[in-house]
């Protein structure tokens, strides 16, 4: 007993950074294709207010915006502003290190998450 006192202690302390590794906010990057098939940058601001900005290109200009909510591993997005498209989308969620994977659940939106329904960013 005296053994696995101080082992769950440990396991009590790292459950916090547990969670911190799911948490999505900050600046994210990836590589969409346009209509040619060619690659374009796309940065993705995730804000811990609950919503997000999208800024195809990398250009510094925003064109869309939206919501989303975190209910354990998923998370649900929805676009506000710049889209036809204002549906929500269930994508489930998990960070390892620098890498966020987004897999559709479910969504309406035929663009989002491309044909595959996975997104896949870096931090940065």
């Amino acid at each position: 007993m005296k053994v696995l006192f101080p082992l769950f202690l440990a396991l009590l302390a790292m459950l916090p950074f547990g969670l911190v590794a799911q948490n999505p906010v900050g600046a994210w990057k990836m590589s969409v294709p346009d209509e040619n098939g060619k690659m374009t940058p796309m940065k993705v601001d995730i804000s811990a207010d609950g919503t997000y900005a999208v800024d195809f290109g990398a250009d510094g200009t925003i064109e869309n915006k939206g919501k989303y909510t975190l209910d354990g591993g998923k998370m649900t997005i929805q676009d506000t502003e710049g889209s036809d498209c204002t549906a929500q989308g269930v994508y489930t969620l998990k960070i390892e290190g620098n890498t966020m994977t987004m897999t559709r659940v479910s969504d309406s939106c035929a663009n989002r998450g491309g044909p595959e329904g996975v997104m896949t960013m870096q931090r940065g």
